[in-house]
């Protein structure tokens, strides 16, 4: 009796050995798919992690399925459940297999091409010296009123990364795509130089908001942000603007770098007066005219400077507006 269970056992090991694999990897396969229809695109590498986790249950979930049917069905619905499985987990398998094969094949072509292209970018070499408004606020370059018409606040100011060796400028963006430096229309090219990182090449339209290298200070304002791409404007004289890779500078948005400039100096103190507090009605305290204002906070439009060295008899810090919309309201210096 105990020999008929053995060898019942043992001829149904085989066909339920191959039962299991096969339906773990029909699990696998549908768990996987049901992670995709489930999980969206948009999240990323943390969607694909989601749709692993649905893959490996469904598989682990069709792996225990199995395994509770070998052991309580006979040998022969084993086989012919293996009959049908069997070759569709094969078929399933030989799939994935060339798809992953072709995907890396396509994958390293555009990685040699993209490196080819790289290699054969060739920036613009500046027409004339890169020219720059390294001490004060941007704009100080134009000099008719067409171009100080053109001025635009935009958003905050962005650094480079110059430590990457590259910046590159890209056309209109495909905003759902990661920029690729294959597409990119040119570039800055950076040098290290003994002290400080110099530029070797730049477009002839490149004119910079703030550029002073010998100090680390290359600034670009920003005009449009996205998770990707970011708009900036890459000439102060006549607004030009290029699209760039968020991941190949830093930005700060305009109320955190007016807070941290060295000083700033009112346009027009008759105006735009220091004020004990930031609304419009509030008690005079100065009219700041002439004066080098250190920043310490930013409250909306309002601007809270130091005033201790404007006079012994008012108070030490007091409120101006630094912008109006698009429009500053103060001259900002960066290194003073």
């Amino acid at each position: 009796m105990r020999s008929m269970e053995e060898k019942t056992r043992t001829s149904k090991l085989l066909p339920g050995l191959g039962l299991a694999l096969s339906a773990m990897v029909l699990g696998l396969f549908a768990g996987g798919l049901v992670g995709r229809l489930m999980v969206s695109k948009a999240d990323g590498m943390a969607g694909a992690v989601e749709v692993l986790a649905y893959a490996l249950l469904g598989g682990l979930l069709f792996l225990v399925l199995a395994v509770v049917l070998v052991r309580r069905s006979p040998r022969r619905i084993s086989i012919r459940l293996l009959i049908f499985s069997g070759p569709l987990a094969i078929i399933l398998l030989s799939y994935a297999t060339w798809s992953f094969m072709k995907n890396k094949a396509e994958k390293d072509r555009q990685w040699e091409e993209e490196q080819r292209r790289y290699k054969e970018l060739k920036p613009t070499a500046p027409a004339a010296p890169v020219m720059f408004a390294a001490w004060t606020t941007a704009g100080t370059a134009a000099t008719g009123p067409q171009e100080q018409s053109a001025q635009r606040l935009g958003l905050g100011m962005a650094a480079p990364v110059m430590e990457a060796g590259v910046f590159h400028f890209y056309p209109g963006p495909d905003m759902d795509r990661i920029p690729d430096p294959a597409q990119a229309l040119d570039s800055l090219v950076f040098e290290k130089g003994e002290h400080y990182i110099g530029i070797s090449s730049a477009p002839p339209w490149f004119v910079p908001a703030h550029m002073k290298l010998d100090y680390g200070l290359l600034l670009l304002k920003v005009i449009t942000l996205s998770r990707n791409w970011v708009e900036v404007e890459v000439n102060t004289i006549d607004g030009t603007t290029r699209w760039v890779d968020r991941q190949e500078l830093g930005i700060v948005l305009w109320p955190e770098f007016i807070s941290t400039v060295g000083t700033v100096e009112i346009l027009d103190p008759e105006t735009n007066p220091i004020r004990i507090k930031p609304l419009d009605h509030a008690s005079i305290m100065a009219d700041g005219a002439d004066a080098l204002l250190k920043p310490l906070a930013v409250q909306g439009d309002w601007l809270m400077v130091e005033t201790s060295a404007l006079a012994d008899r008012i108070a030490p810090t007091g409120w101006i507006r630094w912008r109006d919309g698009e429009r500053l309201l103060v001259r900002y210096n960066l290194l003073c």
